[in-house]
């Protein structure tokens, strides 16, 4: 799962930006690791009752966990928990960075089009809400700023 964003802004700007080599990887790298932090935050605990999509996902799920022979989820220490949070990561790819974890289960709790209710009820925030809490936060011009900063010393 990942998550994609586009800049936008003064098109001459960043037209003459992306003739200077290296910058505008700096740039799309510092939005994707301001967005790997708001989108790696763990909610709050979870909301009880548990918000099943149908009785057969709770029938299967509960089954499951059985076969294992483990009891209630713990997150983060369960053998179940790929770790979602920490596992968030950053990737240049030319003049564009990703935002992307491995984590199989991840579309269930953070795809805006898949998210589950349990995760929803919970708290667990999804992609779309991840860029649009950056576009609140204003992320891509303090990225802006901090490069040409660094750039202009």
């Amino acid at each position: 799962m990942s998550l994609s964003f586009e800049l936008k802004g003064d098109k001459p700007l960043i037209a003459k930006l992306q003739s200077f080599p290296g910058v505008m990887p700096k740039v799309t790298r510092a939005i994707a690791e301001a967005l790997k932090g708001i989108i790696s935050r763990y909610p709050g605990p979870v909301h009880k009752p548990i918000q099943w999509a149908s009785p057969a996902q709770r029938t299967a799920y509960i089954a499951q966990r059985r076969a294992a022979g483990l009891g209630p989820y713990r997150r983060q220490s369960d053998p179940f928990s790929q770790r979602l949070g920490p596992s968030w990561a950053t990737q240049n790819r030319g003049n564009d960075a990703v935002v992307g974890t491995r984590v199989t289960y991840a579309p269930w709790v953070q795809d805006s089009k898949r998210q589950q209710p349990m995760h929803k009820a919970t708290g667990w925030i999804t992609d779309a809400e991840a860029i649009q809490k950056g576009q609140e936060q204003h992320i891509e011009r303090e990225a802006w700023d901090r490069v040409i900063a660094a750039w202009d010393k």
